[in-house]
Formats: C-alpha cells, structure tokens, sequence
C-alpha cells in the first residue's frame, strides 16, 4: 500500500464512519490528536483551581456545538473534537473518552468518578490486522438526565435511552432503553423507574 493511501486509510472520514482504520498515518488526524493532548494536558494541570480558564479549554477542546460541561479534573480524552455535550452536564474525577466515533452527551447527565467512554476496538478474530494496529469506532449516545454511578465503562456502538440510572462498575455493551435502572457486569435492565415511583425520596424537601 502506497504512502498516499495509507494516508486515506486513516482519515477523519474513515475513523468516524465506522470503517477500519489505520491510527497515526494522516497528518491532519494526528494534529488534531496532538491539539487535543496539549489542551487536556493545561486543563488538567490547573487542578480544578480556574474554572474559567477551565471553560475556556474546554470549549477549544470539544466539538463546536456542544455546551460546557461542569468538570472535576483530570480528564481523558482523545479526538474531543467529535465530543458533544448537552446542557447542565457534571462529569467528576478521572473521566476517559476515547471519542474516534463520536459521542453524544445529552442535557442534565451526571458521569461518576472514574467513567470510560470507549467509541474504539480492534480486530478480535484477525490476528494478522490487529497486529498491524488496524482500529474501528462506533458511536456512543446518552441520553438525558442519566446518571453515572462510579467506574462505569461504556463500549463502543451503545445507545442509552432518556432517564436511566447506571450503576456503580457496570459494563455496558448492548443499547438500554428510556428510563432504566441497569447494574452489573455486563449490565442489565434490573428494573424500570417509573415517574414519582419513589416520593419518598423528597419527604425532607419543601417542594
């Protein structure tokens, strides 16, 4: 394979669109994948110190239409150009997205400490490609008002559906529907949360 075409093999294109992709070959991909690092490298280093220098990183940082998150330091990420980001979205300590595919984040999303976003895999059954370093990405979409409990990973090509809870160290591989509550490794639709099924939780609130 040509220098040129390598070099196609791993452009924005490829590595956003589901197809297998070679990392490292594309110029204008591995400026933005260094961009990406110096900008995560400042913001980490203020240590949650200024949050206004933080804003301001971040917008650089993400892609062009997506709000700004409030952010616990550090944060992980790559390509947080393909990274877009709701309303009134919390995300703690020790995030990591791998955004080679995109990631959706929507309005009023809480992320726990320590939470993996991961849109990139490698050739499982070809041996001969993975040892060539060939990637591929799918999307990742939450959706709004879901909370992330600590240490929660999800893998590539997941939708998570409006109003769910996801609990602590679960393993999402597979789409979870609209108001769910999911736990386990991998997860799993325990039980459906109903609206007001719990009023008991506002018996302290003057609301």
């Amino acid at each position: 394979m040509s220098q040129e075409n390598l070099a196609d093999h791993g452009s924005f294109e490829r590595m956003t669109s589901g197809q297998w992709f070679m990392p490292g070959v594309n110029e204008e991909v591995s400026a933005e994948h260094r961009r990406g690092f110096l900008l995560v490298k400042e913001l980490n280093e203020l240590h949650n110190t200024d949050p206004e220098r933080a804003k301001e990183i971040l917008r650089q940082l993400l892609s062009p239409e997506s709000e700004v998150p409030g952010l616990h330091a550090p944060l992980n990420v790559e390509y947080g150009c393909n990274v877009t980001i709701g309303k009134d979205v919390f995300i703690n300590f020790g995030a990591t997205i791998l955004a080679q595919a995109p990631v959706t984040i929507g309005n009023h999303v809480m992320i726990g400490p320590n939470c993996s976003l991961i849109t990139v895999g490698h050739p499982a059954n070809d041996h001969e490609m993975r040892a060539e370093g060939w990637e591929i990405a799918k999307p990742i979409s939450i959706g709004d008002n879901t909370w992330f409990g600590a240490n929660v990973t999800v893998l590539p090509g997941v939708t998570i559906g409006e109003d769910c809870v996801v609990g602590a160290n679960t393993l999402i591989t597979t789409d979870i529907p609209d108001k769910s509550l999911v736990l386990g490794q991998p997860g799993r639709v325990v039980r459906k949360l109903e609206d007001n099924e719990d009023r008991w939780e506002r018996q302290d609130l003057d609301v």
